[in-house]
């Protein structure tokens, strides 16, 4: 079963499902990584000092999201 998403998970979810996100900066993203542990989002560095990381929803991502009655329209 899967783990019930935060209401900032869910928002996180639903921003990502209307866009991409790219963070800069050198540190970690804690509110992303049970996402990204779970498969709900996948990251890709964009610089090869690893700065700049974007975020994209996966499939796993957009179900869960709906499972959870946050999917936009």
């Amino acid at each position: 079963m899967t783990d019930i998403l935060t209401n900032d998970e869910i928002s996180l979810l639903r921003s990502l499902e209307k866009k991409s996100r790219t963070i800069t900066g050198n540190f970690t993203h804690k509110r992303y990584d049970r996402l990204e542990t779970e498969g709900y989002i996948k990251r890709s560095s964009q610089s090869p000092s690893m700065q700049n990381m974007l975020y994209e929803i996966t499939d796993a991502g957009k179900a869960a999201l709906r499972a959870a009655g946050g999917a936009a329209g």
